[in-house]
């Protein structure tokens, strides 16, 4: 009974979310106006929550995509949006460095995206589709690639959306976290796919699976965190966050090969990096996987 109570609430809780989709879409549409140049920050009220969000347009050069950089356990938004913006520059993308602010996203609302959904309140992880349409209209950029790349913390809450709540975007870059969601369905939500509503469980694990996840680790980042010690679903997938990618990524070839769906996640180590956001975003390798990103989505 306790399983079939979260799955319900699960379920409810993203329903209720994706059912203002249209309505979010349609507000942000109406406050629609030419982002300026360089950096600014903006305001989203999505579903009843808002959002400041730290944006960057680069300037004198048609735009090729929308990059969205979640921030890590301190949510310095702004300071993400400040190490992307060379990045951007060179790719000509428009940035987005939504905050979700401590005091209203504990660490299970973004860490975790929000799940188990035992309340109410919407898990944070629906919350990214609805900030990808408020992103497009607030640019007048509708059909360029949307990616999406975090950074520790920021990284955990893209797992939880790729895992159960994903939206329009291209890839998704998910750069040392310290939990993954495993493909599988004997660990339960939010580290698994048990507990998750029965008709969606295995349609909604293949598609993880397929999805095109870069997985982008500091070859370096191999201290313990001690703020996952007490996790046994965390401590079991290994003893640093170097480990536990490099465990993710071959769980999920393997799981792809067993269940016979394309594997779409790629894996990527940043040479003498540790746990350092501003070197990851200024990395070789991530600069490689948005540009094949975007190529590829160019070439459709």
């Amino acid at each position: 009974m306790p399983e079939l109570k979260t799955a319900a609430c699960l379920a409810g809780a993203i329903l209720a979310v994706m059912a203002g989709v249209a309505e979010a879409q349609a507000q942000a549409q109406a406050q629609a106006q030419a982002l300026p140049e360089g950096r600014s920050l903006e305001t989203a009220t999505l579903a009843g929550e808002r959002f400041e969000v730290s944006v960057f347009r680069p300037a004198a050069c048609q735009i090729r995509a929308i990059l969205f950089v979640l921030a890590g356990k301190n949510r310095n938004s702004a300071t993400y949006r400040d190490d992307t913006i060379p990045l951007a520059r060179h790719e000509c993308s428009l940035v987005f460095a939504p905050d979700f602010p401590v005091a209203r996203f504990s660490v299970q609302q973004y860490q975790r995206g929000g799940f188990p959904a035992l309340q109410q309140t919407p898990p944070a992880a629906t919350y990214m589709k609805l900030l990808e349409q408020w992103a497009r209209a607030v640019s007048g950029e509708p059909r360029v690639p949307i990616i999406l790349m975090g950074h520790s913390a920021g990284a955990q809450y893209l797992e939880r959306v790729e895992a159960y709540a994903p939206g329009e975007e291209v890839m998704t870059v998910i750069m040392n976290p310290a939990t993954y969601v495993e493909p599988e369905t004997e660990t339960a939500v939010p580290y698994g796919f048990r507990n998750w509503p029965e008709s969606g469980s295995l349609p909604d694990l293949k598609r993880y699976l397929s999805r095109n996840i870069a997985v982008i680790l500091g070859a370096e980042d191999t201290e313990t965190s001690s703020a996952t010690e007490h996790i046994p679903a965390a401590t079991e997938q290994g003893r640093n966050r170097l480990e536990r990618g490099q465990w993710a990524y071959a769980q999920g070839r393997e799981q792809a090969e067993k269940l016979n769906v394309p594997f779409g996640w790629t894996i990527t180590l940043v040479p003498a990096t540790g746990h350092v956001a501003s070197k990851m975003l200024a990395s070789a390798e991530l600069q490689d996987a948005v540009e094949s990103a975007i190529r590829s989505a160019s070439s459709r």
